[in-house]
């Protein structure tokens, strides 16, 4: 795995306030951030009243993509490891006016997941996380009936200048994306724990969506 439990709280620590604009610059290199996240939350096929999960829901930067989904209704159980992070998402969720927002500081592994959400989202996370396995069969044992997972992440590109990558890299080493991060394949246990799986890539094989119903 990439860096170890302890570092990757120690930067996103660190770098709280500066990650809002680290993933906007990311758009100057090509990503676009966020069709890609609209994508994906789009997989959950959300309905207004339903309960979505965000793993690593960081500063809450999806959170208005999920909150179109489900409305007022609805609710969004965000959970992060780090508390700097969460102390920007509460920020953001008391200036939108949400009140069906609850944020939940937990290490992603040992979360104990509620049997009522819809849908889970996990983006720019499994990458840190060596449990990934189980932790996706857990989501699969806990959705509703007819719950949705979708997660948005990075791995090795087929098909993107290494020129392109580096700036990628660069921009994401101040977060723990080292080479590394890229090398696990969470979408294969999506493929063995969820059933109608898809699998799909953006900007050169470097950002893919994978995504699944609950058997």
């Amino acid at each position: 795995m990439a860096i170890s439990r302890e570092e990757v709280l120690a930067l996103y620590q660190a770098g709280a306030k500066y990650y809002d604009s680290t993933i906007n610059m990311l758009s100057l290199a090509g990503l676009r951030i966020k069709a890609y996240r609209s994508l994906a939350i789009d997989k959950l096929s959300l309905q207004r009243g339903n309960c979505v999960i965000e793993l690593g829901c960081g500063t809450g930067l999806n959170f208005p993509f999920l909150m179109d989904q489900i409305g007022q209704e609805g609710q969004l159980i965000g959970v992060d490891l780090t508390p700097e992070m969460l102390d920007i998402a509460r920020k953001r969720v008391k200036r939108s006016g949400w009140k069906n927002v609850e944020l939940i500081q937990s290490d992603i592994a040992t979360y104990d997941f509620p049997e009522r959400a819809n849908g889970v989202l996990a983006a720019g996370l499994l990458g840190y996380i060596p449990e990934y396995d189980r932790i996706i069969k857990t989501v699969s044992q806990s959705l509703l009936h007819g719950g949705h997972i979708s997660i948005l992440d990075g791995k090795q590109p087929e098909d993107l200048s290494s020129w392109l990558s580096g700036i990628v890299l660069k921009l994401g080493d101040s977060y723990g994306y080292t080479p590394e991060y890229f090398n696990v394949r969470p979408w294969k246990s999506v493929e063995h724990y969820f059933k109608d799986t898809k699998f799909e890539t953006r900007y050169g094989g470097m950002i893919y969506i994978s995504s699944g119903t609950v058997r």
